[in-house]
């Protein structure tokens, strides 16, 4: 029956979206979501929001980054997929933020730069409004509530408050730092703006497996050092690929420099050597 066009705006709209059925599904809300996967403000009946969880989706299929806990520094550790003839070091998975403080992505490359730029911004602007270095928990909430600003328009954050609500970042983080008080640190931001403090994470289509080996081999008292070998153990045990200098990028921050520092080529290719001995 047709309404008439006195009706509700949510009238008119209910009988405009039966006309496009195909077999008991509205084709225009796609099958999976039925419907609420068309907005991030709608939650499903069974309190899901499905934009939330293909956000995650995306980073369980983006490739394994690694991040290790130490007694004297922090070590994070990337697979890059690469395609044939693509220049290895045209792709960057560890990013430095500032002097004492990196991050590790998984998912959507294109959202990680727009948050790794934010981020960069966001550290000088610290820098000149408290004289002193960010720390590892104060960056994890900046992008927490970038990501957040994504999914409300209410949210009351600068520069951000304007914009409409769009898709989730499809991209988590893992942010290692050695703060000011020489504590190293290690934290994990979602897609969807949460964070969590770790000893040892892996993101990406590696973490069930690597996260495993992660837990029956992580000890708190692991320097380092031994921490790149146990990154680059646990991301053996993944097993999505051949390891190479070409596909693994590492970088550590120790307590004692506090700096910032990538392996070269040769640092990666000597210790896959030893590695496979």
């Amino acid at each position: 029956m047709i309404r008439n066009c006195q009706d509700s705006p949510f009238e008119v709209l209910t009988f405009d979206l039966q006309l496009m059925t195909y077999g008991g599904i509205y084709t225009v809300f796609g099958i999976s979501g039925r419907g609420y996967d068309m907005s991030t403000s709608v939650f499903s009946p069974d309190g899901r929001i499905f934009a939330a969880e293909y956000a995650k989706k995306a980073v369980e299929q983006g490739a394994t980054s690694i991040g290790i806990l130490c007694k004297d520094g922090v070590v994070l550790l990337a697979e890059k997929k690469l395609m044939p003839l693509q220049e290895p070091d045209s792709v960057e998975k560890i990013s430095k933020i500032d002097s004492h403080i990196a991050v590790a992505t998984s998912g959507l490359m294109a959202d990680a730069r727009y948050l790794i730029r934010e981020a960069r911004t966001h550290t000088q602007s610290y820098w000149l409004s408290y004289d002193e270095p960010i720390t590892a928990e104060a960056l994890a909430d900046f992008i927490c509530e970038v990501k957040a600003a994504r999914l409300s328009i209410a949210l009351e954050l600068p520069d951000y408050s304007q914009l409409p609500p769009g898709r989730p970042f499809g991209v988590a983080m893992i942010i290692s730092s050695v703060d000011f008080d020489d504590s190293p640190q290690l934290i994990v931001t979602d897609p969807v703006g949460t964070s969590w403090g770790y000893m040892a994470t892996v993101i990406g289509r590696g973490s069930s497996r690597a996260g495993a080996y992660l837990e029956e081999h992580y000890k708190p008292s692991v320097t380092v050092s031994k921490g790149v070998e146990l990154a680059l153990a646990a991301l053996r045990e993944t097993g999505n690929t051949e390891l190479t200098p070409e596909n693994v990028e590492i970088a550590k921050i120790p307590v004692k420099t506090k700096e910032f520092e990538r392996l070269t080529h040769d640092e990666i290719k000597a210790l896959l050597e030893s590695g496979t001995e």
